[in-house]
């Protein structure tokens, strides 16, 4: 017999008002409650706006970093920090099942629907554990199904790009949280919609480090 995996326990916190709002992108940072002086990651930073957000909420004795592996992403959001003369935001070039960080260095990760893109979604939770400090958090946005989406989806660049092709069902995100080495996850925003007829579950969640 396999490994039994354990189960996330979930803990939905919006209301039923929220369950009609867009909620697919955007907006998740408000949940970390940054404080002056913590260090965090954005995870699929993009042209950069909430690495720096970040940056600012976290003032001149904290930090901020911006992960993306496309170039030309990490050069927008370089010019956009310098433009908005962000200093303690920086951007790097990397894959997000691989962050270059060490141990236990971080107290907040976060990112907006881009950990669907990676193929391996447990690799990229095994690390964001891995570089958080104990008691650190992390908030995501993301994408994910009930059912498993049929193999000429999962391999349709188009659909890829489109933030939906990517996505795994509630059970195999839940066993890639659970082997990371998250035991709660809350979820404060919650959309289900249907993408070329197949339902979506759109999902706002933070999870701890203990």
């Amino acid at each position: 017999m396999g490994e039994i995996v354990p189960i996330v326990e979930i803990v939905k916190r919006y209301t039923e008002e929220d369950k009609d709002a867009n909620l697919s992108c955007g907006g998740n940072i408000q949940y970390l409650n940054l404080k002056e002086g913590e260090k965090v990651l954005d995870l699929g930073c993009g042209r950069g706006g909430e690495t720096i957000e970040a940056a600012k909420r976290v003032g001149p004795k904290g930090f901020a970093w911006g992960l993306d592996l496309t170039p030309r992403m990490i050069d927008l959001a370089k010019e956009r920090a310098q433009k908005e003369r962000v200093k303690n935001a920086k951007f790097i070039m990397a894959s997000m099942d691989q962050i270059p960080f060490e141990h236990d260095c971080l107290d907040a990760v976060l990112s907006n629907c881009a950990i669907n893109h990676v193929e391996d979604k447990a690799a990229v939770y095994r690390e964001i554990h891995r570089v958080l400090k104990q008691g650190g958090r992390f908030i995501v946005s993301d994408i994910m199904t009930e059912k498993p989406l049929p193999r000429e989806i999962r391999e349709d660049p188009e659909a890829i790009a489109e933030c939906f092709g990517g996505a795994i069902t509630v059970q195999e995100y839940g066993e890639a949280l659970s082997n990371a080495g998250f035991t709660k996850i809350e979820v404060f925003k919650e959309r289900r919609y249907l993408k070329n007829g197949y339902e979506m579950i759109s999902r706002t969640f933070q999870g701890y480090k203990e």
